[in-house]
């Protein structure tokens, strides 16, 4: 007995009817949703537009920004090198023009990193024309859009001392300590000075000459630890070289 494998008859493909059909549906959805397909190509269209003018717009933000920076600086160097004069006012006129470029650049780009830097500056200057609000003002505000920023340039420094140069020494001494617990070694001993130069200004005596005593074992051999020991014996607390 023999077996014979019968032929099975394959799936058969769609009639000419059935592609007919299925063409004028497809040509029915395209009428009846051309303006949809339109709008949607129109969409995409003005998305990638926007997407290449940003791109641009951004590089030629950059570039003008790296432009703006880099006179507004050369305008600084030039006046801190020149600084002082015999001329107060001469001094203060110059400081002025610097001021004015990099607070253009604070206002223009500061939402990248040149205008950003550009607030740094701006504090310095102020500093220097003993605008000490608008000095700590400056940095509080760069703090506010790049702390990193801030923390990277110890912009905080010079906040710290704005704050010491208005009187206020309880704002000083909590920014000169917050940089202190993050720092060693000389700068370290430097900013416990000027905590306990803040301390001592304001009253707390008792304070000053806790932190004087421990620069002093710090740093017995440097000069902070001769400055500390110098301090001790102005309060009256050791005579100079006892230690």
């Amino acid at each position: 007995m023999s077996y014979i494998k019968r032929r099975t008859a394959g799936k058969q493909g769609p009639t000419t009817q059935e592609i007919i059909a299925d063409q004028k549906n497809l040509a029915d959805w395209l009428r009846e949703n051309v303006n949809t397909i339109v709008y949607a190509a129109g969409a995409v269209l003005f998305i990638l537009s926007i997407v290449i003018g940003v791109t641009w717009m951004k590089s030629e933000k950059k570039e003008a920004a790296d432009k703006a920076f880099s006179t507004a600086l050369a305008v600084y160097q030039n006046t801190i090198y020149q600084l002082p004069t015999e001329d107060p006012d001469l001094d203060k006129m110059n400081l002025e023009q610097a001021l004015d470029g990099f607070s253009d650049m604070v206002a223009e780009y500061g939402d990248i990193i040149q205008g950003q830097s550009a607030y740094l500056y701006k504090a310095n200057i102020l500093y220097r024309l003993e605008r000490y609000d608008e000095a700590a003002r400056a940095v509080e505000e760069l703090r506010a859009i790049n702390p990193e920023l801030v923390s990277e340039i110890n912009g905080s420094y010079l906040q710290a001392r704005s704050y010491e140069a208005m009187e206020e020494y309880n704002q000083a001494i909590g920014v000169y300590s917050q940089l202190r617990d993050r720092t060693s070694g000389d700068m370290k001993a430097v900013l416990g000075i000027d905590i306990a130069r803040c301390q001592e200004i304001s009253g707390n005596t008792e304070a000053a000459v806790n932190l004087y005593r421990e620069i002093l074992s710090e740093n017995p051999y440097s000069i902070f630890g001769l400055r500390a020991e110098k301090k001790l014996a102005t309060l009256g607390v050791i005579e100079k070289g006892a230690l």
